[in-house]
């Protein structure tokens, strides 16, 4: 079973990757065996993701896709998107 997550309790997360699934977000964060599902504040699991590739170091946003609620996360992403 994956473990539900609250917006509100993910501070301090460094996402290694994601996947969209039917019942929402599915990140697979350093440090935690299994993938968590991400939960808004709203109650709701649908996100609205973009990944952002400044100089200073990689981006995960996500927003959500009902109440606009947002979170910036660090993204070591295992494939690199940068030129």
């Amino acid at each position: 079973m994956t473990r539900e997550l609250s917006v509100d309790a993910s501070g301090g997360l460094v996402v290694l990757g994601w996947k969209r699934q039917p019942d929402g977000l599915l990140l697979n964060v350093r440090g935690q065996p299994e993938a968590v599902l991400l939960r808004c504040r709203c109650g709701r699991c649908h996100w609205i993701v973009t990944e952002l590739f400044p100089t200073e170091g990689n981006l995960l946003v996500v927003s959500c896709h009902h109440c606009g609620t947002r979170r910036t996360f660090p993204f070591e992403s295992l494939t690199s998107h940068k030129p």
